[in-house]
């Protein structure tokens, strides 16, 4: 009997942990040193949320507004499946404007905004919240009269006939230069393999959930369409031009939980190479 106590006390502090684990912010802090960087940008912080399925931490998600605050963030960067079913949407209403006020804030679009056909009702939140979509296009972010480019990538599940990131980054350096700092966003995580010699400078992205069980030493188990031990699963990568970011992301999909992968907000800060 003492055995099988041990064994149901061991049983419920792991059941225990993984819950209080789907609600533990963490923040990953990333510095990325960029070539061409105005010295109005050194130092320059970007605050990454990715992949929140409609999760809530705190009434309101007040306990992420308040972390997200306290970063002091100069730009927030919104990187898709911020929803994947109707029921998110009320969480994306009052999160989008507590957002917006803490600093300039975008968004590019996920594989679930459009699977769950949820994509248009968001972006009137978007407008309304004063969140910018970049969808396949770019925006200037101006200190002082020194610029860098914010250049955002529509996900693959919109629409068949859109440029690829490719075709959008050639459209961006003809128009804008070569010499100009471009940040893109985009919600998937395979860059490096399908786009190395992409010429910007950072990419941020998810979509991987961290793996969704992480294991010591190993990294992430899963990859999103359940092959084992995914390459970019979480951190930085390095492509021929470009570091990759990729978040853990905040919530949970498919009702897998995340075990020993806590929810991210990522941090970034930018300084000159």
């Amino acid at each position: 009997m003492k055995r099988w106590g041990k064994l149901l006390a061991i049983v419920l502090l792991a059941v225990i942990w993984v819950i209080a684990d789907q609600r533990r912010l963490v923040t990953g802090r990333y510095e990325c040193a960029v070539e061409g960087l105005p010295e109005e940008f050194d130092g320059f912080r970007i605050v990454q949320l990715s992949d929140l399925h409609g999760a809530e931490f705190g009434a309101d998600n007040a306990a992420l507004t308040e972390r997200v605050a306290a970063l002091r963030p100069d730009l927030i960067a919104l990187t898709g499946d911020l929803v994947e079913k109707r029921e998110d949407l009320p969480v994306t209403e009052r999160l989008l404007p507590a957002l917006s006020a803490i600093a300039p804030t975008y968004f590019v679009s996920g594989n679930h905004e459009w699977g769950s056909g949820l994509m248009d009702e968001l972006d009137g939140q978007l407008t309304e919240s004063g969140v910018v979509r970049l969808a396949n296009r770019w925006q200037s972010v101006s200190r002082n009269g020194k610029r860098i480019l914010l250049c955002g990538v529509e996900d693959p599940n919109s629409y068949a006939d859109m440029i690829t990131p490719a075709e959008l980054v050639s459209h961006l350096r003809e128009e804008e230069g070569g010499e100009t700092p471009v940040i893109l966003l985009g919600h998937r995580n395979n860059w490096v393999e399908k786009y190395p010699e992409l010429d910007v400078d950072v990419i941020l992205c998810g979509h991987c959930h961290g793996g969704i069980v992480r294991l010591p030493f190993l990294g992430g188990l899963f990859s999103s369409n359940a092959s084992l031990f995914p390459t970019y699963d979480a951190g930085a990568y390095a492509g021929e031009k470009y570091t990759m970011i990729v978040s853990r992301g905040l919530g949970i999909v498919h009702g897998l939980p995340r075990i020993g992968n806590p929810p991210e907000i990522v941090e970034l800060t930018l300084r000159r190479a």
